[in-house]
């Protein structure tokens, strides 16, 4: 593409870019009102009320969990004790 060529595009271009800037300019002064009046409402408009979590659980419930958990590791930890001292105990037979 030649020097011409090139600057011939980007006047195009700039050309469009100030013909669009003319349109939103004339768009803005035949309608200010309408957009003040959208910014208002949107202030005023209620949000809506947080809504309360589904399920959620009590302290009781985490804490019977816990301990539940707790349990159940204790178990894993005795059983894998219980299999070191046996693998300890157990003589080599040769």
């Amino acid at each position: 593409m030649s020097t011409k060529q090139l600057l011939a595009e980007i006047e195009r271009g700039i050309n469009a870019l100030q013909k669009a800037r003319t349109l939103c300019l004339k768009a803005e002064a035949v309608a200010p009102k309408a957009r003040v009046t959208a910014a208002k409402t949107a202030k005023t408009a209620k949000v809506p009320a947080k809504k309360a979590a589904k399920g959620g659980m009590s302290d009781e419930g985490r804490a019977r969990i816990a301990a539940a958990q707790q349990i159940r590791w204790a178990k894993v930890r005795r059983a894998k004790k219980k299999a070191a001292k046996a693998a300890l105990a157990v003589p080599a037979a040769e």
